[in-house]
């Protein structure tokens, strides 16, 4: 059952009060929560009728009825706006698990109800947080609300909800690294933990940290299944649940055969893991392009076109890491030798699609050919290869083009829906 606290600020009038306690528990009873309620007065003024003790005990009496828990706590020193927002913050850090916080400051002085405000604004809170005043437009003579007239008028804007909020745009321009960051304060529970989880794991995926990455978002997998119709984090809800069941297995299993693989051992690899791991990396580099580092998206572009050639040869039963030439018919090994002037013992991204030109996987034409001799050029001209130059918007979106038309033609399928399965959404 959830858990719900409504804390009130007392002042000397018990009936807006009351009015809130009897909202609160219908709220509370239709979602099938526990409420608790929390009475904060101070020491009453010199002349004071009522005073804040004798209003706290009808209010607590009158919620008890109701069969409601109650908890009394008096602020020490109710004038001084200090003192008041310390010991509000300290009762408010016990309710921060509660899966729903009610502030009502509507009673109290001045000081108690500013407090109040603003210690549950800057509280992390793992659930909900509302903000409520009972007011209304009918008064008596003393300019107190009647009680047939009183509504509650509510506020749910929190520092947690603008902090989430910031977060989510900062995902959503895939700036993962700065969302990470900003989501390290946020509350370990909740909605608030989930976006926290989230973000780690989205940063871990952008960088290619896959086992780590997978290991958080199976731990979030069933939270998503809930939040899929969240308005806020729906997205990205749905961006983990799809990870989880129709991208990890495949990505992870792909990884960790072409890791044997490189060592020797030729374990059994699909096509389908192999058309997914370049997706995804062709998505890194699309997020790149967004991010506006080109250069960064013309490396992970030839990155992408690169782990097509060596899956096709993988699944031809051509270990491109530790490559027999001898392995290959004498027809074969002519034409290998003719058309790169040498014996490779590693097949490279070239090397390699010549390699299945000769046996017969791929035809390369005139034009496919300047495709490729652009894609290498630029990344191998790039300041972070072995050139001195900084690649250009251009650049990167035209490598990123053609290394996904390259890779399209050397995996003979179309990676466009297979993108979109490995898109990360928030």
């Amino acid at each position: 059952m959830a858990e719900w606290a409504l804390v009130l600020t007392v002042g000397t009038t018990a009936d807006p009060l009351k009015k809130a306690v009897e909202e609160a528990k219908a709220e509370a009873e239709k979602k099938n929560a526990s409420l608790a309620v929390w009475l904060l007065y101070g020491r009453p003024l010199p002349n004071q009728h009522p005073d804040p003790f004798e209003v706290a005990a009808e209010v607590r009496q009158y919620a008890e009825n109701l069969g409601l828990r109650v908890r009394p706590c008096e602020i020490s020193e109710p004038e001084e706006l200090d003192v008041c927002l310390d010991e509000m913050r300290s009762l408010l850090q016990e309710l921060s698990g509660d899966d729903k916080v009610i502030v009502n400051y509507t009673g109290g002085t001045k000081a108690m109800s500013a407090a109040i405000v603003h210690a549950a604004l800057t509280t992390q809170f793992a659930g909900e947080l509302e903000l409520h005043y009972v007011g209304g437009a009918v008064r008596d003579k003393n300019g107190r609300v009647i009680r047939e007239a009183m509504e509650i008028r509510r506020t749910a804007k929190t520092a947690t909800q603008e902090r989430m909020e910031q977060i989510l745009e900062l995902m959503k321009g895939h700036r993962y690294e700065l969302a990470a960051y900003l989501a390290e304060g946020l509350p370990e529970q909740g909605r608030s933990g989930f976006l926290k989880h989230a973000s780690k794991a989205l940063l871990l995926w952008d960088n290619f940290a896959y086992e780590e990455a997978a290991t958080i978002l199976r731990g979030l997998n069933q939270q998503a299944q809930i939040l899929v119709d969240d308005p806020k984090l729906s997205k990205l809800a749905e961006t983990v649940r799809r990870l989880v069941s129709e991208v990890i297995p495949h990505i992870l299993e792909t990884v960790k055969a072409f890791r044997k693989w490189e060592m020797g051992d030729q374990v059994p690899i699909s096509l389908e893991g192999v058309q997914l791991l370049c997706a995804d990396i062709l998505e890194n580099a699309s997020r790149r392009l967004q991010r506006r580092e080109w250069t960064e998206a013309v490396l992970r572009s030839y990155r992408a076109l690169e782990a097509a050639v060596q899956g096709a040869l993988a699944l031809s039963g051509i270990n491109p890491w530790r490559f027999e030439p001898s392995e290959l018919p004498k027809e074969q090994q002519q034409e290998l030798q003719m058309s790169l002037g040498y014996t490779p013992r590693e097949l490279t991204l070239y090397s390699g699609i010549v390699t299945l030109q000769a046996i017969g996987r791929v035809q390369i034409g005139d034009e496919e050919q300047k495709w490729l001799k652009d894609v290498q050029q630029t990344r191998n001209r790039s300041i972070l290869e072995h050139g001195y130059r900084a690649c250009e918007q251009a650049d990167a979106e035209r490598v990123l083009c053609y290394a996904e038309k390259l890779a399209t033609l050397v995996l003979n399928s179309d990676l466009k829906q297979l993108r979109e399965k490995a898109r990360l959404q928030a």
